[in-house]
């Protein structure tokens, strides 16, 4: 009744760098992490120890600062991928041409389309609350065409089937969509290496035009990394990128040497990116790749996964998500690094495999995160939403994973200073860490840490443009420790 195209790849020997073993004493037992023989996280847990004294590593799911919450379900749908206009108005699309709309949220969900076979809908981007544009196609049409629908009146109706047609023999099913602006769009043909662009607002087949992205017309999987500046990058068999907006693109080798799934670049520094990946043939297995400069050269396989990695999402150069999972096997998860990648949490075992990563701030500090994906197999298919809400991931940069030796606060350089000053700290524990800010009267003026760390040195920047020159104090805690610092602001 679906149609989930699997194909099986080049077998790969599992590696894991990470390993995790319990040790117990006194009745409390503390879960140890080393990399490469490397100690890098010692945790106090109540876990049970295992066979061998070894537990997996995705055990240690308590560590991250992502709170997920499953928000909606819907039975018989799968959910392809997920777009929010603002932090409460958002969509999903589905196979079997389903579409959901929420208007708070993500908390509850309504259909503002349910077609039924043929229609498959992949993609979905929200420009605004009411003006929409959804990805896929209809299998009962032409193999190499495509289907596109707007609303402009955020779901009460929709325009009839924009099909476009791939150059070309081969599928031409779409999937993820993106507009850089009302005029300016790209969906991707993934399936046979290429996309469509437009210009002039796609609001009809003529407003398209087929780019082939891969000369040999092989194929990209996951997100995409579409930038406002029009940068945009694709990961599969090869690694893509285009510097505008799609008409003309640079595709070479691929991260790692099965495939990779999803991409993402910092939009501040795009020397920094990630790709997932992974394989569905035994033995099941995902893992990621990073780059430092622009996609030359990857670094090796982070960490092997359980499952093949779907999607990636960084919100600076620590601090990141990749969503995974295997539909068929009715498995898969959100995880989450502060690292770079280097180690990664499982956050929550989800159970399906997931999709699709969509992200708002809610303000200059917070954010609010959406994962969707999809059970499948012998119960049925059944899609999920899961919700988070992120503080505090602007601007703390972990500079050094050397584990420290204490707890230690530094003293704001410059100081004084005008209007920026950075804080430097030190966490020699896994731990929850605040760090704080106050004015002269002992009011709190701002939050700049509020969540776990791994061991490390760390550095926050604090902007006080919007305060007065004066006297602050800034104080760093955690369980068992506190110390405050003075620091003056000087205009």
């Amino acid at each position: 009744m679906f149609k989930y195209i699997t194909i099986l790849f080049l077998l790969i020997q599992l590696n894991y760098s990470q390993t995790v073993w319990v040790n117990s004493s006194g009745g409390i037992n503390t879960v140890t992490v080393s990399n490469n023989d490397k100690i890098i996280a010692r945790i106090p847990q109540s876990y049970p120890s295992a066979q061998n004294n070894k537990i997996a590593p995705d055990v240690y799911s308590s560590i991250s600062p992502f709170n997920w919450v499953l928000k909606f379900t819907a039975g018989n749908k799968v959910f392809k991928d997920i777009s929010f206009a603002n932090t409460q108005v958002g969509y999903i699309v589905t196979e079997l041409g389903a579409v959901y709309k929420t208007t708070n949220g993500g908390d509850n969900w309504t259909s503002v389309m349910n077609l039924g076979f043929p229609y498959y809908w992949y993609g979905v981007h929200a420009l605004s609350i009411d003006t929409v544009i959804i990805s896929g196609f209809n299998n009962q049409g032409p193999i190499n065409t495509g289907v596109v629908r707007w609303t402009f009146n955020g779901g009460s109706t929709w325009t009839p089937d924009i099909v476009l047609r791939k150059t070309g023999s081969g599928v031409g099913w779409l999937d993820r969509v993106h507009f850089f602006n009302q005029n300016t769009g790209i969906v991707m043909n993934a399936l046979s290496g290429g996309c469509f662009i437009t210009s002039t607002g796609g609001k009809d087949t003529t407003a398209w035009t087929y780019v082939m992205i891969n000369n040999d017309g092989a194929w990209f999987a996951g997100n995409i990394d579409a930038m406002t500046n029009g940068r945009i990058y694709a990961t599969g068999i090869h690694f893509a990128s285009s510097t505008n907006f799609g008409s003309s693109w640079v595709s070479g080798n691929s991260a790692d040497n099965v495939f990779d799934g999803g991409v993402d670049f910092l939009d501040n520094n795009i020397l920094y990116g990630w790709t997932g990946g992974g394989q569905i043939s035994a033995p099941v297995s995902g893992w990621t790749h990073r780059t430092t400069d622009g996609g030359v050269s990857w670094g090796p396989r982070q960490l092997v996964f359980p499952y093949p990695v779907r999607a990636v999402k960084f919100f600076n150069q620590n601090t990141g998500l990749a969503a995974v999972g295997n539909l068929y096997n009715e498995a898969g998860g959100i995880y989450s690094t502060a690292d770079g990648g280097a180690n990664w949490n499982l956050d929550v075992s989800t159970s399906a495999e997931m999709f699709s990563i969509e992200y708002k701030s809610v303000s200059t500090d917070s954010m609010d995160v959406w994962v969707v994906g999809s059970t499948g197999g012998s119960t049925g298919f059944t899609g999920k939403l899961y919700k988070a809400r992120m503080q505090n991931l602007v601007g703390i940069n972990l500079i050094n994973s050397e584990i420290p030796k204490q707890f230690k606060l530094y003293q704001n350089y410059p100081n004084p200073f005008n209007p920026t000053t950075n804080l430097r700290f030190e966490i020699s524990e896994l731990r929850f860490v605040n760090l704080k800010i106050y004015d002269i009267t002992g009011k709190e003026v701002a939050t700049l840490v509020n969540g776990t760390l791994i061991p490390g040195i760390y550095e926050v920047n604090w902007n006080g443009t919007n305060y007065p020159s004066a006297v602050y104090f800034y104080k760093l805690s955690s369980a068992g420790f506190t110390e405050t610092k003075t620091m003056i602001m000087l205009k």
